[in-house]
């Protein structure tokens, strides 16, 4: 999943997403982790997901890229 696709679906905003990890939304947006940020909160929704539907995921981070 990409981070676009997850924005949509949770209808969650840089502004948000700056939140989770404790950032104001100028230093996300400035931030040479950004990606990084945005590869774990995928990688973490996916897995979350995968984990409350019953079912277990096979995938690698860069299936989630």
């Amino acid at each position: 999943m990409k981070i676009q696709e997850l924005k949509k679906e949770l209808g969650i905003s840089n502004k948000e997403i700056a939140g989770f990890f404790g950032l104001t939304p100028i230093s996300y947006a400035n931030s040479s982790a950004k990606k990084r940020y945005e590869s774990a909160l995928c990688y973490f929704y996916a897995f979350v997901k995968g984990k409350a539907g019953g079912q277990k995921e096979n995938k690698t981070r860069a299936d989630v890229d």
